[in-house]
């Protein structure tokens, strides 16, 4: 990749403001996919800042020397070079960055979306195969899938087996890493799920650091209040890729939000009910059941709010 020095200044600058959070555990991924495909130049000021924090990091002395006559921007030479100044400082280090004989080649971003009503099928350069729920996205950084973020929805992961070559999926701030399985994740409900059906993979939890195997037959939910595992039967584990919704002591907040992408309405989790967890089976069809169903199921009270639906608590008689 090479700079390019006819960027808009504000351009930069929003670039400049994505980079440092997409760094933070609670990333709005869903507005940065959004912000990147909305127009061209947005991905060419984003890979812009990532050539200039790339070459500074590798060459923070001679890049610290050069910008030495720069006052408005700031390389402190003893941590990662994430702050500048304005986005004329960041067209003043590419100028410089230009001058430097460095060959880098930054990573490559994909976004994958998947259309309502419709799952997406797709490999990546590893060998890995997804399958991405209706109404998901999912950002992949470098050639050979280095980095992968689920922003929303779910997806469906079959990992060829190489001991060389690990995987590693973030979610929500939870790492999932495999070497060779059969697993989905899910970030519905701004919480975290995994569930395996083959092998083994190692998820570590924002709130501990702790790394925690979950074999087949596992499942792990997480919220801000910490993770749980439990069980499931192998073959529930994406039973959403032939037509159906399986939940085994899962927590309402992330069935609603898989409703609400399945069914395009947004779905409300009353307070009362946010504690609340379902175990059962929801025919997708079309996705404008599955509310009802679920109401009925769990025998509770579904009211219209805001161009979608709260689910709250049935009332005494």
């Amino acid at each position: 990749m090479t700079a390019r020095l006819d960027i808009e200044d504000h351009l930069l600058d929003e670039a400049l403001a994505w980079q440092q959070s997409l760094e933070s555990d609670d990333a709005d991924w869903d507005g940065y996919v959004q912000w990147l495909e909305a127009d061209p130049r947005h991905r060419e000021a984003f890979d812009s800042v990532a050539l200039v924090n790339a070459v500074v990091e590798e060459h923070a002395p001679a890049v610290g020397d050069l910008l030495a006559a720069q006052p408005t921007v700031d390389i402190p030479r003893t941590s990662r070079p994430r702050r500048w100044v304005a986005g004329g400082a960041i067209a003043a280090a590419l100028a410089l960055v230009v001058a430097i004989p460095v060959l880098w080649q930054a990573d490559p971003v994909t976004t994958y979306r998947s259309d309502p009503g419709k799952s997406r099928d797709f490999a990546l350069a590893n060998g890995t195969n997804v399958t991405l729920s209706p109404s998901s996205a999912m950002v992949v950084t470098g050639k050979d899938a280095a980095k992968i973020e689920l922003a929303s929805g779910e997806a469906y992961f079959d990992v060829r087996h190489d001991p060389a070559r690990t995987l590693t999926v973030t979610v929500n701030g939870y790492q999932v890493t495999d070497i060779g399985t059969r697993f989905i994740v899910n970030a519905g409900g701004g919480g975290f799920h995994v569930g395996v059906s083959e092998g083994t993979v190692s998820v570590v939890a924002p709130q501990s650091g702790q790394a925690v195997q979950i074999g087949a037959g596992q499942q792990m939910f997480g919220d801000d209040g910490g993770a749980t595992v439990a069980p499931i039967t192998p073959d529930d584990v994406g039973s959403w890729r032939s037509g159906r919704l399986s939940y085994s002591d899962a927590p309402l907040p992330l069935v609603a939000a898989d409703i609400a992408r399945y069914s395009g309405k947004a779905v409300i989790v009353d307070p009362s009910l946010e504690k609340s967890h379902f175990s059962g089976i929801l025919v997708i069809g079309d996705g404008t059941r599955l509310l009802t169903d679920l109401a009925t199921v769990m025998a509770i009270r579904i009211s219209p709010e805001k161009g979608g639906y709260r689910l709250s608590a049935a009332r005494a008689h």
